[in-house]
């Protein structure tokens, strides 16, 4: 329950019927939270609306999320916005799968381009009245470590002409930093955005679109070095509900189980200007989800 009024909190988390994903509205649920969940597979979301039920006494439902098409966004904002109440505490956007290959949706957009930051941001930008209605509102991007050099290809977004699975993690995890970046400038008074490393976590489907051989060696790697979801989601959770980190926005948190390892994002601005010259080509897209 809110500290200050006694209202119940909420939460929207994607991704939220596996892996981090699913302990992070696990943990936000035992707060007190009313939690949706939302991801593709209706059935793995059933799935985990009855594991998580005795969980979450604030309520528990699931809808589905198609993040990457335009048409599933907009029909996921549809359904949710009118149980929400005017009002949103928490968005977590979970970390989806990494390719290796060059997939396009039926909207023109590469599969990690679409998944990892374009269907977050117009997520964001949808909820953000929501957000902002909540007395402590907050957005969590859980991704990879943040690049020191961010690399944007403004005229090529969806890596047609040149792609490669490193490129296509470079720009879309520069998207994601750049946009707390400014979204936190944006809003001074908040919501609040913050992003944070997932870190090398066990039982989690992020290495099931990698080849054979790969996806065997990660498998090793993430059993003996690996965390598990629940202490990967112990940063997540804290940003997106612990009080005492109201007034931090615009930063990046880099060690799962350590709210210590921070830094505050201050990219040059002329990279955040090429990332606004990027999104006004979805201007249109917003626009129709902030009128859904």
């Amino acid at each position: 329950m809110s500290e200050e009024k006694g209202m119940l909190r909420t939460a929207v988390v994607t991704g939220g019927n596996s892996g981090v994903g699913l302990a992070t509205a696990s943990a936000l649920g035992k707060k007190g939270y009313k939690v949706w969940i939302a991801g593709r597979n209706a059935e793995k979301g059933a799935d985990a609306v009855t594991r998580l039920r005795p969980y979450c006494p604030g309520g528990i439902a699931f809808l589905q999320l198609d993040v990457m098409l335009f048409s599933g966004i907009e029909q996921f904002v549809r359904t949710l916005r009118p149980q929400l109440g005017g009002r949103l505490d928490a968005l977590v956007h979970s970390m989806g799968t990494v390719g290796t290959k060059r997939k396009v949706s039926a909207d023109g957009l590469e599969e990690g381009w679409a998944t990892q930051f374009l269907g977050r941001y117009l997520l964001t930008e949808a909820l953000t009245p929501e957000l902002s209605k909540s007395e402590d509102g907050r957005v969590v991007f859980v991704s990879a470590n943040a690049p020191k050099k961010p690399q944007l290809f403004e005229d090529d977004p969806s890596l047609e002409k040149n792609f490669s699975t490193l490129r296509a993690i470079v720009q879309n995890q520069s998207a994601c930093v750049l946009y707390e970046q400014m979204y936190a400038a944006d809003h001074p008074s908040g919501p609040a955005i913050n992003g944070a490393v997932a870190g090398l976590v066990r039982d989690t489907g992020i290495t099931r679109a990698q080849p054979g051989f790969a996806r065997a060696i990660g498998g090793v790697m993430f059993h003996f070095f690996g965390i598990t979801p629940t202490q990967s989601a112990t940063n997540i959770v804290a940003l997106a509900s612990d009080p005492a980190l109201k007034d931090i926005s615009g930063s990046f948190f880099s060690k799962p189980q350590d709210l210590e390892k921070r830094q505050k994002l201050t990219y040059d601005e002329t990279h955040v200007a090429s990332l606004r010259r990027l999104l006004s080509r979805y201007a249109g897209v917003r626009n129709t989800l902030l009128s859904v």
